[in-house]
């Protein structure tokens, strides 16, 4: 029973230390979904190149989200007229190039991982698209683009926020433009809480019972018989498979980045495993359901390579220049509640947090609202 006690306790302390980043992080995504207007989006991304896989990649970095509702926007923006590597990029961004994971990144990990974790999404994108340069099954992406239509179809439609034809500067200084704020805070908030709540408690969990020896059989290490380059490799070979079978979302990652950090995996495969997201289980099947299984195989085994080489590039480079983190505090060290920086960040950023779910609740009570969320991303606006 103690140790259940304390793989609880261990887990509401890290997510207390990361709760202060988590509310800055999503205000902030709600803020630039709102303010930032997305009209006609899709029509610039239809045709393949640099540039509109770059623009893609920022409209995904501009909807970040849990991963889960980014499946929904970017089965959107192809089912739109993206080109498939720009629904990719916009994919890949929308996940591992969110502000609020690279937030509580830092708060976690210190300021290493946040830059490493930037600079993974963007070779991830770079790698996908020079990938699918060299071969692309176009006949397939055709297929799964007319399977993506046909379950759109059939699904309800969504409509557009009243504050959606405002400019910027006229939602900051309106009622409607506030209330799509709250709203779209609310929705990020709806779609992840389960996954964090999980996440951190599954770390918790792992970090109390799961002993040394497992890792150490898991992930080779340096120092034990095996070369430095191999321990790498394996590591990031491995690390996405464990996420496979986690379940878990982008946020829900986070935690057990940080668990498999201070249990001696390598960095390539720490950040490898900050890619996976993409390759859960759950994302799996949603990709099946969405484009059919042939497809969901074949960007399943793309998303992988990427992330892989991605993890694997950034050791390197990391390690070229002299920035690979060398700090692996445990978990329960990272257990602290206390009158200190934390808890007074975690005040304010509850009123915050408390002041926009009011504005949502009210506003919700006393007229009909037409709300972002789940698919009501920036691909369905457009």
């Amino acid at each position: 029973m103690d140790q259940v006690i304390e793989a609880f306790s261990t887990g509401a302390g890290i997510l207390w230390k990361a709760l202060w980043a988590l509310i800055f992080g999503y205000t902030i995504s709600a803020g630039i979904q709102v303010l930032i207007k997305r009209d006609r989006m899709a029509k610039t991304l239809g045709e393949r190149g640099v540039r509109q896989t770059g623009l893609a990649s920022v409209f995904g970095f501009i909807s970040s989200s849990c991963s889960f509702a980014a499946l929904a926007a970017t089965r959107s923006v192809l089912v739109k007229g993206a080109h498939p590597i720009n629904s990719v990029a916009f994919l890949i961004a929308s996940t591992n190039l969110v502000i609020e994971l690279g937030i509580v990144l830092w708060v976690l990990l210190g300021w290493r991982f946040f830059v490493a974790n930037i600079l993974l999404g963007l070779l991830m994108i770079t790698y996908a698209y020079a990938i699918t340069h060299l071969w692309f099954p176009a006949r397939l992406a055709d297929q799964a683009r007319e399977h993506a239509e046909q379950q759109q179809a059939a699904e309800q439609a969504d409509e557009e926020t009243s504050a959606e034809e405002l400019g910027w500067r006229e939602k900051l200084s309106s009622l409607a433009g506030w209330r799509a704020i709250a709203n779209a805070f609310y929705m990020e908030w709806k779609m992840a809480y389960k996954e964090i709540l999980f996440g951190f408690t599954v770390a918790g969990f792992i970090s109390v019972f799961v002993p040394d020896r497992f890792w150490s059989a898991l992930f080779l290490r340096s120092g034990e018989g095996a070369p430095s380059a191999l321990v790498v490799l394996e590591n990031a070979l491995i690390a996405p498979l464990v996420a496979f079978f986690t379940f878990i979302g982008s946020m829900g990652n986070v935690p057990l980045a940080a668990l498999l950090w201070s249990k001696g995996a390598a960095l390539g495969g720490v950040m490898a495993f900050l890619g996976a997201d993409l390759v859960a289980a759950t994302v799996v099947y949603l990709h099946a359901k969405y484009y059919g299984w042939r497809y969901a195989v074949y960007l399943s085994g793309l998303l992988y390579v990427c992330m892989v080489a991605a993890g694997l590039t950034v050791h390197v480079l990391f390690s070229v220049l002299g920035l690979t983190p060398t700090a692996r505090p445990a978990l329960s060290e990272q257990v602290h509640f206390g009158i200190d920086y934390t808890f007074w960040l975690n005040i304010i950023f509850l009123v915050v947090a408390a002041a926009l779910l009011t504005l949502h609740f009210r506003i919700s009570k006393g007229e009909p609202q037409h709300q972002h969320g789940g698919e009501r991303r920036l691909a369905e606006q457009t």
